[in-house]
């Protein structure tokens, strides 16, 4: 007969074995899973420093083809524009630092930059006493929208360029606008303002900051500009550009109006290079055939980087 003794032990040998059991088996499949994530996380870090180093070599590559393309920007547009007179347009919120880029691929490729005109934060038309003034000056209703009123002065300032300055006694718009803070001209080649405009001066207009918003909305203000320039005189060479990551966008409202579209040239990178080159190359394009544009850049699907060199 088997004694309770041995039902006991027996008993607590089974639970012992089954103990040991699954301490066994626990620490082995612990162990492979540690070992598992161990590989892991070393074949992460191999290819984290694969990939910083693929990094570090493209950037290396990235910085030379800059240096590269800053180098040879000269030889690209040089003679280009030999005795072409170019005024420049912007406005407020655009990175004076982009203005000067494209400043200096004009006066690389031989143009004269006539001026630089800034339409001011005074444009914005935020004060009622500054949409009074500007009303009275471009000859519209006091009782127009800021939009409205942004839109004539646009024009206006189109026409004015367009056709010049008018004869003395006549006042000057430009100087008007200029001497009650709507727009800061900033010297060129010529000797004042009266001298600024002209049926023989291109125009690039100017728009766009990836940081900051422009008090003045372009497409109200840019785009009637360039419409009434264009209706006035078809054959002018304009070039209506905007920086690679504009927060206030404009080239897009003149891309996508039949009217203007083709007319002239647009550049949806103007504070790079190639986007500089661009505005040179598409100016010269426009001067051998007059209202044939064309949109470069790398905004739209079908812009060429620039347009290709005429001799």
């Amino acid at each position: 007969m088997i004694s309770f003794r041995y039902h006991v032990v027996t008993i607590v040998a089974v639970f012992l074995a089954l103990g040991v059991g699954v301490l066994i088996g626990t620490t082995v499949v612990k162990q492979s899973l540690i070992d598992q994530l161990q590989s892991k996380a070393n074949h992460a870090v191999t290819t984290a420093r694969q990939l910083d180093a693929e990094i570090t070599h493209l950037s290396s590559e990235l910085n030379a083809q800059a240096r590269f393309i800053q180098a040879i920007e000269p030889a690209l547009v040089k003679d280009q524009l030999t005795g072409t007179q170019v005024v420049i347009v912007t406005m407020d919120g655009v990175d004076p630092s982009e203005v000067d880029g494209v400043r200096t691929a004009l006066d690389d490729s031989g143009a004269s930059v006539v001026a630089a005109i800034v339409a001011t934060t005074r444009m914005a038309l935020t004060d009622p006493s500054a949409r009074t003034e500007l009303a009275a000056l471009v000859g519209a209703p006091a009782t127009l929208s800021p939009r409205e009123l942004s839109q004539r002065a646009g024009s206006a300032i189109g026409a004015r360029l367009t056709g010049g300055a008018p004869p003395s006694p006549r006042p000057d718009l430009l100087q008007q606008l200029a001497n009650d803070g709507f727009l800061a001209v900033r010297a060129g080649s010529v000797p004042d303002v009266a001298h600024v405009g002209g049926a023989d001066q291109s125009i690039v207009l100017l728009s766009g900051s990836a940081t900051t918003r422009s008090s003045i909305d372009p497409s109200a203000f840019l785009t009637p500009l360039v419409t009434t320039v264009l209706q006035r005189d078809p054959a002018r060479p304009v070039v209506a550009a905007e920086t690679t990551q504009a927060v206030s966008p404009f080239v897009a409202s003149v891309r996508g109006d039949p009217a203007l579209d083709s007319h002239l040239v647009t550049v949806d990178n103007a504070d790079t290079v190639e986007g500089q080159v661009a505005v040179v190359l598409g100016l010269h394009t426009l001067q051998l055939s007059p209202g044939s544009g064309g949109d470069y850049g790398v905004n739209c699907g079908s812009c060429a980087p620039v347009p290709s060199p005429v001799p």
